[in-house]
Order: structure tokens, then C-alpha cells, then sequence
């Protein structure tokens, strides 16, 4: 199964699948795989299932708009590590959410990952700063006025958690070995590691009050869309 996505494209969605969002639950839960729905079925909470739900439904809708697949002809397997895959398919892709907040990256050049986090998350951003990043994104945090830093710190952290999610590695690629390069107060890229090597864009979703990352193996070309937009 080939896309037909344009070398070194990267196409990234954001979907409200919050309880009040435009995303329809019954068809999501009719969409989704077998396994996911077994998952969905053992949440505690509603919100959480609901969240979930909708949100790998609507990766199934933009997956089969690439694919021109019936849904459940889609099949998503995991890599060792828990990266999701399409077999015998060239399209890669990565999600995240963040409250209500989900987001996509679809691309058909390499390994992706992708991170979204709200900026009123509530966190201790100078506890966690401290632990888990380096001297040198510290420093860049610490020249920043409360609100500045606050939405730095996330772009940070997205770019982190990208980079953790491009190869599958996630928590076992330490946060402290991720050094983030900042160009004119935005982070531009990764000094470290340098194997494999990986690159960073930070993307502007309209409508989202957070920050949201994409990492990539090569040159990246970015663009944000929406559903209708591969559906024809």
C-alpha cells in the first residue's frame, strides 16, 4: 500500500475529542479495531474513554483517506517498543493528546513522532525543568518572564517527547540526553543525541493554546489540514 504523500511531506491534524467536540463517538467506536475497543473498555472514567475513543477513531478517518481503505481493512500492529505501524505500507504516522486536544502526523518518508501538550497544563515547570533538562535549556528558561517561560518550557517538552516517540524509544531515551538547539527564543532542532540523527519543527495549529512538536528523520516540509482535505 503506497501513499501518494510528496517526498519529505509532513501532513499534521488536530481534533477536538473532547465530550462537547465535533468528533462522533458512536462512529468512532464502530471504527475502531478490536483491540482498542477492549482497551476503551477497561477506562475507570467516561471522559477517558470517551477521549480515547474519538481519538483513535479519527486517526482511523485519516488513515483510510490516505490508504483509500475501508476502516476495517486498516490494520495498525506494533513495533517492539509499542510504536504503532501499518504493515506492507509506506505511510508512517504518530499521535498525541492532550486534554481535549488530539494531534496527527501522517507522512510517507521515514519515522515520525509527534507531541502536544496545553499551555495550562498544570505542572511544576521549575521542578520538572530542573530534572529533566539540560543546563543549557535551563538557562534559556531562566531568562524568560513567567508567561514566556511557562509556553517555553512545553515547547520543550514537546520537542522531547517527539524526539522520544520518532524511534519508540519513549522513556527508555532519557529526557536529560535530549538537548534541544534554540534559535531566536523557538527551538529549532536537537544538539543531542546525535544518532539517529533526527530533526524538529514546531508547528502552529490554529485553535490550539499549547505547543506541539513534530520530529523527523530528514528535512521536513510541514503543513497543517483537515479531514475534508484527503477526502476529497
Amino acid at each position: 500500500m503506497k501513499s501518494k504523500l510528496p517526498d519529505n511531506a509532513v501532513h499534521v491534524f488536530h481534533a477536538d475529542i473532547g465530550e462537547n467536540g465535533p468528533v462522533d463517538f458512536d462512529l468512532c467506536w464502530q471504527i475502531i479495531g478490536d483491540a482498542e475497543r477492549t482497551r476503551a473498555e477497561r477506562f475507570r472514567y467516561d471522559l477517558h474513554r470517551e477521549r480515547y475513543v474519538k481519538a483513535h477513531g479519527r486517526l482511523r478517518q485519516i488513515l483510510t483517506g490516505y490508504l483509500e481503505l475501508p476502516h476495517d481493512q486498516v490494520r495498525i500492529e506494533l513495533q517492539k517498543g509499542g510504536k504503532p505501524f501499518i504493515p506492507e505500507s509506506n505511510l508512517q504516522f504518530n499521535m498525541s493528546h492532550s486534554k481535549d486536544s488530539a494531534v496527527y502526523a501522517i507522512t510517507a518518508t521515514g519515522h515520525i513522532g509527534i507531541d502536544v501538550e496545553l499551555f495550562d497544563r498544570r505542572v511544576e515547570i521549575d521542578d520538572l525543568s530542573s530534572h529533566y533538562y539540560t543546563p543549557s535549556e535551563q538557562a534559556a528558561l531562566a531568562g524568560l518572564d513567567p508567561a514566556a517561560r511557562r509556553e517555553m518550557f512545553f515547547w520543550l517538552w514537546t520537542a522531547k517527547e517527539a524526539r522520544m516517540k520518532l524511534t519508540g524509544e519513549g522513556l527508555a531515551l532519557d529526557p536529560r540526553n535530549i538537548d534541544v538547539a534554540i534559535e531566536r527564543g523557538v527551538p529549532s532542532g536537537y544538539k543531542a543525541p546525535i544518532k539517529p540523527p533526527a530533526t524538529l519543527a514546531i508547528v502552529d495549529v490554529p485553535g490550539l493554546k499549547g505547543a506541539c512538536s513534530v520530529a523527523g528523520h530528514s528535512v521536513m516540509s510541514v503543513e497543517v489540514r483537515e479531514l475534508s482535505d484527503i477526502r476529497g
